[in-house]
């Protein structure tokens, strides 16, 4: 699992990689990512705390292309502001009639 460093007093878009199966593309659905405290196990996120992010796409890259969700986390401009600490981050990707949610990375927000 991958683990991201932020200092608490930066405003940064998060890009978390998502690898949809075959050639489906995933941009036309809704994206979420949901931030719990890192515990072991990890906490389950629930319906309250999931932020709608955004999408980004990097067409071409070996092999096709590459998806990432996108959300703003920091205290300024709406981001998700988060104390120092250790995360989990969760990503959620709303389809029908499938909504696969996975634990992405470690989020480490630091002075």
């Amino acid at each position: 699992m991958n683990t991201l460093t932020q200092s608490v007093l930066s405003t940064v878009s998060n890009l978390f990689q998502v690898i949809p199966s075959g050639t489906y593309d995933p941009t036309s659905d809704i994206v979420q990512i949901a931030i719990t405290p890192e515990t072991y196990p990890p906490t389950d996120p629930t319906l309250g705390i999931w932020a709608t992010g955004s999408w980004q796409a990097f067409p071409g890259i070996v092999p096709g292309p590459t998806y990432w969700a996108v959300a703003l986390i920091g205290p300024a401009n709406g981001g998700i502001a988060l104390a120092i600490g250790s995360y989990h981050v969760w990503v959620k990707v709303i389809d029908s009639p499938e909504v696969p949610v996975f634990l992405h990375s470690i989020l480490e927000i630091t002075q």
